[in-house]
């Protein structure tokens, strides 16, 4: 069952992937050996089976968070393996509260997340609080052009996009910006 859940998630990742974008990022940011990364939130675990691809090519560990509990057991059963294995770690949990303890990830890595907080601030300020010195951030989320009919969520993107670029902005030096129909992506450097 597990194994038949893992693969369907991964083939949905692959699709998500290839919409929104993550393994071009990933490949060019997460490089550091042993690497300790936060992966928020795990949704159902689409993006965290790239996340585990990187991280277990170089010797690491994942801790993926989620708000929802179905999301965080479903991912339990998909990925038993790497959870057995020790390089993977599914908890519930806030991103605008989280746990761990400061300087504690090399990488933190949402995608596809954003546009769900309310608090964006708080999100981004633990994302800074938990991240090692010259930690990376990488977000990538929904672009708003893509609801153009939809006017109270293209609103809503609209405002979550300002709010993640302001606050990241506040707390971290981004090194890269882009975007596409689809998506936009920030990659940001934790600088102490």
């Amino acid at each position: 069952m597990s194994l038949v859940l893992e693969y369907t998630i991964k083939g949905l990742g692959s699709i998500i992937d290839r919409l929104a974008g993550g393994s071009r990022l990933y490949s060019m940011y997460i490089t550091k050996p042993k690497p300790v990364i936060l992966e928020a939130a795990t949704g159902f675990g689409a993006n965290l089976g790239i996340v585990l691809r990187f991280a277990t090519r170089l010797g690491g560990i994942v801790y993926s968070v989620d708000i929802g509990g179905p999301q965080v057991s479903l991912a339990k059963i998909a990925y038993r393996s790497y959870i057995e294995k020790g390089v993977l770690v599914i908890e519930r949990g806030d991103l605008r509260n989280l746990h761990y303890p400061n300087d504690f990830f090399d990488y933190a890595i949402n995608h596809t997340t954003m546009h769900h907080i309310d608090r964006v601030d708080l999100a981004i300020s633990e994302h800074w609080r938990t991240l090692k010195s010259n930690g990376i951030l990488i977000v990538i989320d929904l672009n708003p052009h893509i609801l153009t009919r939809a006017i109270h969520s293209l609103k809503l993107l609209r405002e979550s996009k300002e709010n993640v670029i302001n606050e990241t902005s506040k707390r971290f030096r981004i090194l890269e910006r882009g975007e596409d129909k689809l998506s936009y992506y920030i990659i940001a450097v934790k600088e102490t």
